[in-house]
């Protein structure tokens, strides 16, 4: 008997466990603020202008194909889970968990990356006298705990009151992203541009500008992240397609006008990523005799960090809960808070873990010497690429594969195009995957300790997976 039919179904029209709290609105909001990270604005901008021809190469290979991916498999299978709810109706329990775990796992590398990266940005809003706590580590620790903790805490409490942090976030998005754009509008219209956008023009470094593609493909993942939490949606069937379509449309319109607004102000050699977009806008607005600019979009920066933080908490805890209640992970990760009905376990454990890989990131070195504050985020952000593109080499296939053993419901989206479109869509999402995660192995220009770096990535990464695989194996002898 095959995969799809010895998993169970959630009958799409079954009452809910959990609270049916968000809408249309809410979808959006949350898919935006869990999507757009500010700091892919910088790291686009940091290709030159090739970077456009990125950013429209990494929306065609890969964002496309995913918001279709998700959008038809999100009304296929009606299943808290998402991703791990998908591949394990696909191809059966162990790849299921396999694709969850990575899901989840990428997550503990990633919550402690976007917080690093808003942490000067903090300091800007403070003042100039405390821009030199941006490389300190005990600060950059302090700053990430307190903030991951806080997200952890008002996702226990409930998407009730978890929700609206993504949805005040996206002030910080659009905000950042409006007034980017405004002033790289009217610096180029006023003939200041600092970088020449000849997209015919040779690319300086084809590697290193090329390795850059993998964090923009990253840039557009995460569209499951609503899906996981199908079953706190209203209506989810409509409400899901149209809500990933729409935060797909404006992912792609805040980073190609982010990175080519940063552009505007700065030539690329001399961008950082943590810093950039203060920069940026500190030095557009003075040309405007507008003073501050810099520190109000610093907090306009931690403002939607926070949030998109506080998104991928909730997203992410649902897998384990999922995967505990097919006996895939102890039992009591599926425990719902007894008061907030929330997966209150999942939370604390998730938080607990991702604060430990954190420190020894930040304060532990392969080959001795130290390990800067710069080289620890990058080696959490390439960390999480790589962890987190694991499940779309199950996902697209996924998709292929139920459409051709299921009808789906009658009423469900679908791919448009046929076969034709199907695998087309197939084709270019794997491809687009497989080579970013290629790509993650090139060391980030700048690396200090390259043998670091190398080893961080490949131990870490084989430490997950073993540790998954040896929990399912322990969980299915319960």
């Amino acid at each position: 008997m095959s995969a799809v039919r010895d998993a169970p179904v959630t009958p799409v029209g079954e009452p809910s466990r959990f609270v049916r709290a968000l809408g249309p609105r809410d979808v959006v909001l949350m898919t935006v603020t869990a999507t757009v990270g500010l700091q892919f604005m910088a790291r686009g901008a940091r290709a030159g202008s090739p970077g456009i021809l990125l950013w429209l190469a990494a929306a065609v290979m890969f964002l496309v194909p995913h918001i279709l991916c998700v959008s038809e498999l999100s009304g296929r299978v009606a299943e808290q889970g998402g991703v791990y709810a998908w591949v394990r109706r696909a191809f059966g329990p162990v790849h299921g968990f396999i694709a969850g775990w990575c899901l989840w796992s990428n997550n503990v590398f990633f919550l402690p990356a976007v917080l690093l990266f808003a942490a000067p940005s903090l300091l800007a809003v403070l003042g100039p006298d405390y821009a030199r706590l941006a490389e300190d580590r005990v600060f950059s620790a302090a700053f990430v705990l307190i903030a991951l903790w806080a997200c952890i805490g008002a996702n226990i409490v409930g998407l009730g009151v978890a929700r609206w942090l993504p949805n005040i976030g996206s002030i910080g998005v659009w905000g950042v992203a409006g007034i980017l754009m405004s002033l790289g509008l009217y610096a180029a219209m006023t003939g200041r541009a600092a970088t020449s956008f000849d997209l015919l023009a040779p690319w300086p470094n084809r590697l290193d500008t090329l390795s850059l593609w993998a964090g923009m493909c990253f840039a557009f993942s995460g569209y499951e992240a609503a899906a996981t939490v199908r079953e706190e949606v209203r209506d989810p069937t409509r409400t899901m397609p149209r809500g990933l379509l729409i935060a797909g449309a404006c992912a792609f319109a805040v980073y190609l006008g982010g990175s080519t607004s940063i552009l505007v102000a700065l030539p690329a050699e001399t961008l950082s990523e943590r810093s950039t977009i203060a920069e940026a806008a500190e030095l557009m607005g003075g040309r405007l005799n507008i003073h501050g600019l810099g520190a109000a979009m610093s907090a306009l920066v931690v403002l939607a960090t926070i949030a998109l933080t506080a998104s991928w908490v909730s997203c992410s805890s649902r897998v384990p809960f999922a995967a505990a209640e097919d006996c895939a992970l102890p039992r009591a990760l599926s425990h719902l808070h007894p008061r907030y009905r929330t997966p209150h376990i999942a939370l604390l454990i998730q938080g607990a873990i991702a604060s430990v890989l954190f420190l020894a990131v930040l304060f532990l070195s392969f080959g001795g010497g130290t390990t800067t504050v710069h080289d620890a985020y990058d080696i959490l952000v390439n960390l999480t690429i790589l962890i987190c593109f694991v499940p779309y080499l199950y996902a697209f296939p996924a998709l292929a594969r139920l459409r051709r053993l299921e009808p789906g419901p009658k009423d469900g989206f679908r791919v448009p195009g046929g076969q034709l479109g199907l695998g087309l869509t197939v084709a270019a999402g794997l491809t687009a995957t497989a080579v970013s995660m290629a790509l993650v192995f090139v060391p980030p220009p700048g690396t200090a300790n390259v043998w670091n770096y190398e080893a961080n990535v490949i131990v870490q990464t084989t430490l997950i997976l073993g540790a998954g695989l040896a929990l399912f194996r322990w969980s299915k002898t319960r």
